[in-house]
């Protein structure tokens, strides 16, 4: 099993000289809302673990040796019940330093459990594939979205993005995008084989159509709950109705799993509370304007906050990290970092540059892209699999070593990485806007990155639908330049393009 490992601070002993998790600002400056950080201050940070040894969440360590922890509604659980991939709610403090915290309580629960079916071929590169768990379409990416085998089953079958497979019983954490899609960081097998009347089913939505206790839920419509013998858990006056939005537990009583008697009927509350100071990793949905969004569902008004990169445009289906605090009901945000990004450059490293936590790509000879990195940027070595923080990955390089960074442009021309990967050297790949495109249907170069990548007549041209284009000239005429996405792959790294597409 592959897994990856995810660093988002440093401790102050360690070599590397970032001061604050996506920020290039200095460490005192850095703290909940944007506003600096004197002395502890309490906080809710919901986010994906990305780190285990105390716990990592959204940039920051934090220490939990005097924490509960809340595992799937069991309140006795301990920490060695989380993993990295989780989503997690931590409710406790931030220190001085903005990148080291204690932990007083750590919530995780899942947001789907149940069979996989209709298990999709990975896409064109190998990097996003789906299945459904009843109506639910989850996607997963084979660089972002950790696995897990659970501790109660035993195999010696490997799972993962290659391997899973209909009728996999699993356990999903991640975030919903506004097609309703989930987007998961972590799915853990509970069992390969599901049984529909053993194996427990967890799903979350809407009571729609209740009738004497039996219902549906709004987004999985073809199943039908019994919740007459069901234990219920915040229920308002123990009464369930339509329109309450609940976690059913329970198990199917026939084998195709359209009947389901629960156990347990939870209704789920809001995450945060009034004057909460917050800081919330999200996909935004419902779009209105920066006043006006979600993300997880959570409303949020980012009207008069600060963004990273500052010519970040917020839209739907955005991966944020948002920071606020809770004011009537809204998140009222102060800063807005992106997560992920659309740039990617997979390259051998040309020079490393530790005091300035960068490293130069060359994707083309004598042509060279400067990546930076800070405490939030993912790191994983499938080389070695010791190499875990920014700090060890710096230390580490040499030119020659071949990566493949994801990012994004911090609207000042640099290239700042979200996530790293170390691995053996393969095709070339540089992705991004393209500022300009030049030459005849025999040669010429386009633009990426400030990298003129050349092509010839070998080179082939695509749409963004994988429709070939007749030629060099049409590919170009068909671009804009500075908004246009590009991908140029160079499968033999010779420096000349072998195929050049426009992205989504």
């Amino acid at each position: 099993m592959k897994t990856t490992f995810i660093y988002c601070a440093v401790a102050a002993a360690t070599a590397i000289s970032i001061t604050a998790c996506g920020s290039g600002s200095d460490v005192a400056d850095l703290g909940i809302g944007g506003s600096g950080v004197t002395s502890p201050s309490a906080f809710v940070s919901s986010g994906t673990i990305s780190a285990i040894g105390s716990i990592f969440v959204n940039g920051v360590e934090y220490d939990t040796s005097s924490a509960t922890f809340d595992i799937d509604g069991d309140p006795d659980g301990v920490e060695a019940d989380l993993a990295i991939g989780m989503r997690v709610k931590v409710t406790g403090s931030v220190n001085a330093d903005g990148i080291t915290g204690n932990a007083e309580s750590v919530a995780y629960d899942d947001e789907l459990q149940g069979p996989v079916n209709e298990v999709s071929a990975p896409d064109i590169d190998g990097v996003n594939r789906s299945f459904k768990v009843f109506d639910t379409t989850v996607l997963i990416n084979s660089t972002t979205t950790n696995f897990d085998v659970s501790p109660d089953i035993t195999t010696t079958e490997p799972f993962d993005f290659s391997t899973i497979a209909d009728k996999d019983h699993v356990e999903i954490s991640g975030y919903y995008d506004s097609a309703g899609v989930l987007r998961a960081t972590r799915v853990e097998l509970e069992s390969q084989a599901f049984n529909p009347g053993n194996d427990v089913i967890e799903i979350k939505g809407t009571i729609t159509d209740l009738n004497n206790d039996r219902f549906s839920l709004s987004n999985i419509s073809a199943l039908t709950i019994d919740g007459s013998a069901a234990v219920l858990d915040d229920v308002p006056d123990n009464q369930l109705t339509n329109g309450l939005f609940v976690e059913v537990k329970g198990r199917c009583t026939d084998a195709t799993c359209t009947e389901l008697t629960a156990s347990i009927i939870e209704a789920e509350s809001g995450d945060f509370n009034e004057d909460d100071e917050v800081e919330l990793e999200g996909i935004i949905t419902a779009y209105v304007d920066d006043s006006s969004f979600r993300v997880n569902g959570f409303p949020v008004d980012a009207s008069s906050a600060t963004k990273e990169p500052l010519t970040m445009l917020l839209e739907n289906d955005l991966l944020v990290e948002v920071e606020g605090t809770i004011i009537n009901g809204t998140l009222v945000a102060t800063s807005v970092k992106q997560e992920g990004g659309d740039i990617i450059v997979a390259a051998l490293v040309a020079s490393v540059e530790a005091s300035a936590n960068s490293f130069a790509l060359e994707p083309v000879p004598g042509q060279s892209v400067t990546v930076n990195i800070d405490t939030s940027t993912e790191i994983e070595d499938e080389i070695n699999e010791t190499i875990e923080n920014p700090a060890e990955l710096l230390a580490a390089l040499a030119p020659g070593d071949y990566l493949t960074i994801k990012g994004y442009d911090d609207g000042a021309g640099i290239v700042v990485a979200n996530s790293v990967k170390l691995d053996e050297a393969d095709k070339i790949v540089l992705q991004g806007v393209a500022s300009d495109c030049s030459g005849d249907s025999a040669s010429g170069s386009v633009t990426v990155l400030g990298i003129s990548f050349p092509y010839d007549d070998s080179t082939s041209f695509e749409d963004q639908n994988e429709g070939a284009y007749a030629d060099a000239v049409a590919f170009c005429a068909a671009l804009t330049a500075d908004s246009t996405i590009v991908k140029i792959v160079d499968e033999s790294s010779d420096g000349v393009a072998d195929e050049i597409e426009i992205e989504e």
